[in-house]
C-alpha cells in the first residue's frame, strides 16, 4: 500500500525484553478456604495436564543448588499428605506481580483408599501432628543454614580485620567468640563427633531424634504412637532453645560486629551494609 514498514520504538523493545514472563498459578484450598498448595506452570499453547500429589507445600528454606550426582536414596522436598475432604482449585494468571482470575474455583473430593493395615482413626489429628513435625524440621534446617552462612561470613570477616588499618585484637576476639558459639550450637544439635568416632555413649541428639520421627511418619497413614508424640515434645523443646541462641548470634552479636567493621572502615565483607 506504499506505506512505511512499521518498526517498534526503543521503549517498546526495552519493555518487551524486560517484561516478566507470565505464569499460570493454581491455588488449592480446603473446605475452610485455607490455602494448602500453590503450583505454577508456564503459559504454553494447547491442552495441558498436571497432577497434584495431594500434599501440602513444604516450608523449607529456598535452595536452588543441585547435587553433582544422582542419589536414588536422597529424600524428596514434599509436604505432608492432606486429610480426606472437600477441596477447590482455581487458575490465575501471574504477570508483573499481579494476578488475574482465569477459571474456577472447581470443587472436588479427596477420598482415602481402603488399602492400609492400621488407618488412623482421626485423620485430621494425624495430619496436624505431621505438619508440626514438618514445621520443626523447617526450624532445624533454618538453624543449619544460618550456621553455615555465619561461618562463611566469619571467614571473610577475619580476613577483613587483618587487612584493616585498625588494631586487630578486639574485633578478632569478637569474631572468634561467635565462631566458638557456632561450634557449641553444632555440638548441641548433632552431638559430639569425637565421642561418636570413639564409640562412646552420649544422649540422642535433637537432629537425630527429629530425623527418626520424620522418617517414620513421612509416609505413614497410621495413628502417631505415644513414643512419637513424647519424642517430638523433647525435640521441640531442644530445637526451639537452640534456634533462640542462633537468632541471638545472628541478629545481635553478628550485626554488632559488622557495624563495628563498617565504622572502622574495614574492607567490605559479603552480607553487610556499606559505610555511610
Amino acid at each position: 500500500k506504499n506505506k512505511s514498514t512499521p518498526y517498534p520504538s526503543y521503549e517498546r523493545l526495552k519493555a518487551e525484553r524486560e517484561e516478566d514472563k507470565p505464569t499460570l498459578l493454581f491455588v488449592f484450598k480446603d473446605a475452610s478456604g485455607n490455602i494448602v498448595k500453590k503450583d505454577t506452570k508456564p503459559v504454553t499453547r494447547g491442552l495441558q495436564r498436571f497432577h497434584w500429589d495431594l500434599r501440602y507445600t513444604p516450608q523449607n528454606p529456598v535452595d536452588f543448588s543441585l547435587p553433582s550426582y544422582y542419589n536414588p536414596f536422597s529424600s524428596k522436598k514434599e509436604g505432608t499428605l492432606i486429610a480426606p475432604g472437600t477441596y477447590t482449585v482455581d487458575m490465575q494468571l501471574l504477570k508483573g506481580g499481579s494476578t488475574t482470575h482465569m477459571a474456577g474455583p472447581v470443587t472436588f473430593e479427596v477420598k482415602a483408599l481402603d488399602n492400609t493395615v492400621m488407618p488412623a482413626k482421626d485423620r485430621a489429628d494425624k495430619v496436624a501432628f505431621q505438619k508440626k513435625i514438618a514445621a520443626l524440621e523447617t526450624d532445624l534446617e533454618v538453624i543449619q543454614y544460618l550456621n553455615k552462612e555465619m561461618n562463611e561470613k566469619l571467614k571473610y570477616i577475619k580476613e577483613a580485620i587483618k587487612l584493616s588499618d585498625r588494631p586487630i585484637e578486639s574485633l578478632f576476639k569478637q569474631a572468634l567468640a561467635i565462631e566458638d558459639a557456632l561450634k557449641d550450637i553444632r555440638l548441641e544439635l548433632y552431638g559430639d563427633p569425637i565421642k561418636s568416632s570413639l564409640d562412646m555413649d552420649q544422649k540422642q541428639s535433637p537432629a537425630t531424634r527429629l530425623g527418626i520421627i520424620g522418617f517414620e511418619q513421612k509416609y505413614s497413614t497410621a495413628q502417631p504412637t505415644q513414643t512419637h508424640r513424647d519424642s517430638y515434645a523433647i525435640a521441640k523443646s531442644q530445637i526451639t532453645a537452640i534456634k533462640q541462641k542462633m537468632e541471638q548470634l545472628s541478629k545481635v552479636q553478628m550485626k554488632q560486629l559488622e557495624e563495628q567493621l563498617i565504622q572502622a572502615g574495614a574492607p567490605y565483607t559479603p552480607g553487610r551494609g556499606l559505610r555511610d
